[in-house]
């Protein structure tokens, strides 16, 4: 079954704030650190105006908007 783009934005975002260690330096729990993960992603989606065609190119989006 093929990913949504919600669904492959939130992961690319997850993993990216995972790899800066940031579910770890969270100063609320691991639910408010998915929200916010979850939020950036409805960002990426909507303003974005990129489609992903796996994972790979939204991770690449993401890790380029976390480069801001």
């Amino acid at each position: 079954m093929q990913k949504t783009q919600m669904q492959l934005a939130n992961r690319a975002w997850r993993k990216a704030t995972r790899e800066l260690g940031w579910h770890t330096g969270w100063r609320g729990s691991k639910k408010e650190w998915k929200s916010f993960c979850h939020s950036n992603a409805h960002t990426t989606v909507t303003d974005g105006g990129e489609f992903f065609d796996n994972q790979e190119s939204a991770d690449e989006s993401v890790a380029v908007e976390l480069s801001y």
